[in-house]
């Protein structure tokens, strides 16, 4: 059997913590609603950043690392853009990447918009709900 094993340390006493005074924390935490709205603003600016900046796939010659710019989600698929944007197209390859490019666009639309209009509503809905209830009122009606 194996002895049992005792603490060699001495233990000290805590301090009483103060139940009235005011918790330090306050001063730097954001409250439930402050924060909802850093994140909702955040999702506004960042949708609408992922919504107007270009989209770009990989160029046709894997020897010399390029870029070919599609366009944004607003506009679309710029075609004169994605023939510019390769060496020397012909017909097939500027078909395939202009289908490259709206994939690539869709692929961006399934995050931007979405983070930009939800991120709008919750600001929108943040203006709309009161913060506290009148005096007087019970919180249901």
């Amino acid at each position: 059997m194996s002895e049992p094993i005792t603490a060699t340390m001495r233990t000290e006493r805590l301090e009483q913590v103060d139940a009235e005074a005011p918790d330090p924390l306050a001063k730097i935490t954001l409250t439930p609603r402050a924060f909802a709205a850093v994140l909702a603003t955040l999702a506004l600016l960042v949708g609408l950043l992922l919504a107007l900046l270009p989209v770009r796939v990989a160029g046709s010659d894997p020897a010399s690392p390029a870029s070919v710019t599609c366009g944004n989600t607003i506009g679309g698929v710029e075609t004169d853009m994605v023939a510019g944007g390769l060496d020397s197209p012909d017909q097939p390859t500027v078909v395939a990447y202009v289908a490259m490019c709206e994939r690539a666009i869709a692929d961006r639309v399934l995050f931007s918009w979405p983070m930009f209009f939800l991120g709008g509503l919750v600001i929108i809905a943040m203006g709309v709900v009161r913060r506290d209830p009148v005096a007087g009122q019970d919180e249901a009606g």
